[in-house]
């Protein structure tokens, strides 16, 4: 004689049999054979999100803070200006320095054509004539000074040659060397107005901000702390026992928050283990798009295959459906049709498994992924029909 629970659970599934009953047309489906698996031992583990790069921006000059990008928690782009300082200043002495340049630039024109002059028509052979014109000192010079000095033999025009074209040249030496000052000037005016900006390299969130605008900050002076929001990793504490079984890019399931449950890689294990707590850090990447924000705590589930557990019946947790509160399966029987089944759950298993303690045998074929519109009584039509008759049930 069946107990009551299990009339009522008869009853049950025979009116949720008949509620989703009907005349629904034959379609093909995935069908998935139960078989019995060893499932490790899944652990949990309490790990700590965070940004897989966090960088802390400082002051590179004395100044005063003009603008902030942001407040905490505020995420930018890259190639935004995090934090700039007034460069009011910077700019007036550029602006100095490049009308520097320009002035040592035409007194080199000036120096290369008075040098040139001397090259090819030196004032030492002139007949005392001025440029553009006759001036009345030129013309003393010329009736008497310089017939006098000729003829007394006081002149020596190669020496007044070499002096003149001395002079050219050191007039051209010194106006190159206000030049290359001027670019040097500029160049360094250059290098602080860049310092004058922290510029993001990368998208990412800021984490911490210690100054505000109209701070006057020194050299070194910690501005803010930002970090990548686009990398982000999981960090936890394990076991040494278990930490040996892990391998670089093994996926382990990560709940971050309610039902979301992510496949994370191991990136890395640390080689030092702590004496005290006898345990070892890991790191996992947690894919793009995870949703989850650095200082968030979720739950690792490491697979303790030290363990000996008995092979238990899993079905994929995708042939599974809730109706009623009930978790239910389609299963085929002897006509190919699909059958309404409750079945009673146990622990998750990795890659999508789901350990099933009651209501399905080994062999049993379900309708994995089942549609909607599925309804009890439809003819199932599998794309690779099996050689072996399912199950009756």
């Amino acid at each position: 004689m069946k107990s009551f629970p299990t009339v009522i659970m008869a009853l049950l599934v025979a009116s949720l049999g008949r509620a989703f009953a009907g005349d629904s047309p034959p379609g093909e489906f995935l069908v998935h054979e139960v078989k019995r698996e060893s499932i490790p031992l899944t652990v949990s583990f309490a790990g700590t999100v965070s940004a897989d790069k966090t960088l802390q921006l400082t002051a590179q000059m004395p100044g005063r803070v003009a603008s902030i990008a942001g407040q905490e928690g505020d995420r930018f782009e890259a190639g935004s200006v995090l934090v700039e300082l007034d460069d009011s200043a910077l700019l007036a002495r550029l602006e100095a320095a490049l009308a520097s340049r320009d002035a040592a630039a035409a007194d080199i024109r000036n120096a290369r054509v008075q040098l040139d002059r001397e090259l090819y028509s030196p004032r030492s052979n002139s007949s005392g004539s001025a440029p553009g014109g006759m001036g009345m000192p030129a013309m003393v010079d010329q009736m008497f000074t310089n017939p006098m000095q000729n003829m007394m033999g006081m002149r020596n025009r190669g020496q007044e040659r070499s002096s003149d074209l001395v002079g050219a040249e050191t007039q051209l030496a010194q106006a190159t060397t206000r030049l290359k000052s001027a670019d040097a000037n500029i160049r360094e005016m250059q290098s602080l107005l860049r310092d004058t900006k922290g510029i993001a390299q990368f998208t990412g969130v800021i984490q911490k901000v210690y100054v505000e605008v109209g701070d006057t900050v020194q050299p070194g002076q910690p501005l803010l702390d930002f970090s990548e929001s686009t990398a982000l990793v999981v960090e936890a504490d394990l076991p040494v026992r278990l930490s040996r079984t892990l391998k670089l890019g093994q996926s382990l399931n990560v709940a971050v928050g309610g039902d979301q449950v992510l496949q994370a890689p191991v990136s890395r294990v640390h080689p030092v283990a702590d004496p005290r707590q006898n345990t070892v850090r890991i790191e996992l990447s947690l894919p793009a798009g995870s949703g989850a924000t650095p200082g968030q705590y979720v739950e690792i589930r490491v697979p303790d295959t030290a363990v000996g557990v008995p092979a238990q019946l899993t079905v994929p947790t995708s042939a599974i459906v809730h109706k009623g509160g009930l978790p239910l399966v389609y299963v085929i029987d002897r006509e190919g049709k699909a059958r309404l089944r409750v079945v009673r759950l146990g622990n998750a298993a990795d890659h999508g498994m789901q350990v099933v303690l009651s209501g399905v045998n080994v062999g049993d074929r379900l309708v994995d992924q089942p549609p909607p519109g599925l309804r009890a009584g439809t003819q199932v039509i599998s794309p690779a029909p099996p050689d072996t008759v399912p199950n009756a049930r």
